[in-house]
């Protein structure tokens, strides 16, 4: 998965984003007016970026 890219708000920034593949929305049953928090953690050289769902 490639992370797609966008300029930001000031001049030379970049705002990236990740799309999350449409059988993982069915399955999941996410919604536009879902909220998810963001987790990263990094080990080892390895990135983990966990997104968890916030009940509102």
């Amino acid at each position: 998965m490639k992370p797609r890219v966008h300029k930001g708000g000031k001049p030379g920034q970049e705002t990236f984003y990740l799309n999350i593949p449409r059988e993982i929305v069915t399955s999941l049953d996410i919604k536009p007016d879902d909220e998810f928090e963001l987790k990263v953690e990094q080990k080892d050289g390895e990135l983990t970026l966990c997104y968890r769902r916030v009940k509102k």
